[in-house]
């Protein structure tokens, strides 16, 4: 038996040794597996982001927007007078729902707010100066107290914000004289 001994000894050596460099190894894929992780998480990112600047420099964009300031504009003006569940009413809400999705988006992290106040600029502070009163009867006609868009508002004074801090959009601005 202790001709074995000196066996038993170097495979012991040897198992301790390859636990070692089997925990060496997890740890290192658990590094290459994070990277994967954050590139992919990355990829999905930018690819995300790509579609919403598509989508915001699409021909109908500009066509939906025009309508939509066309329809709060006329319609603010008339107490809102034949406006409920006209298709106007419908195309002003959907438009909105673009900027609201773009907030949570960005919101959640899977747009960065730098690159969407970058992207959007002082269209989404506008495009809410000009929203807000389809927002407020909206609410009251629903009688809800949460704003539906809040996201579409929180991106707005995010974006203000950030550009009355680099002086891209003055005071005059919050009256809609710049467009």
């Amino acid at each position: 038996m202790a001709d074995l001994s000196w066996l038993i000894s170097f495979l012991s050596a040897i198992s301790s040794i390859a636990i070692i460099l089997g925990a060496v190894f997890v740890v290192f894929q658990l590094r290459q597996n994070a990277k994967l992780i954050k590139t992919a998480s990355l990829e999905t990112k930018s690819n995300i982001s790509f579609s919403v600047l598509e989508k915001i420099t699409e021909e109908s964009f500009a066509r939906r927007r025009k309508n939509m300031h066309d329809a709060v504009k006329k319609y603010s003006k008339i107490n809102w007078e034949g406006f409920d569940d006209s298709l106007e009413d419908f195309e002003a809400r959907n438009f909105g729902y673009i900027y609201e999705l773009i907030g949570e988006l960005v919101r959640e992290g899977i747009i960065d707010l730098t690159i969407a106040i970058h992207s959007l600029r002082y269209l989404v502070v506008f495009d809410w100066q000009t929203f807000e009163p389809l927002v407020k009867h909206l609410m009251e006609r629903y009688r809800v107290l949460v704003n539906p868009y809040e996201n579409f508002e929180w991106l707005a004074q995010e974006t203000r914000e950030f550009l009355q801090s680099v002086g891209k959009i003055g005071e005059g601005s919050r009256s809609g004289t710049l467009h």
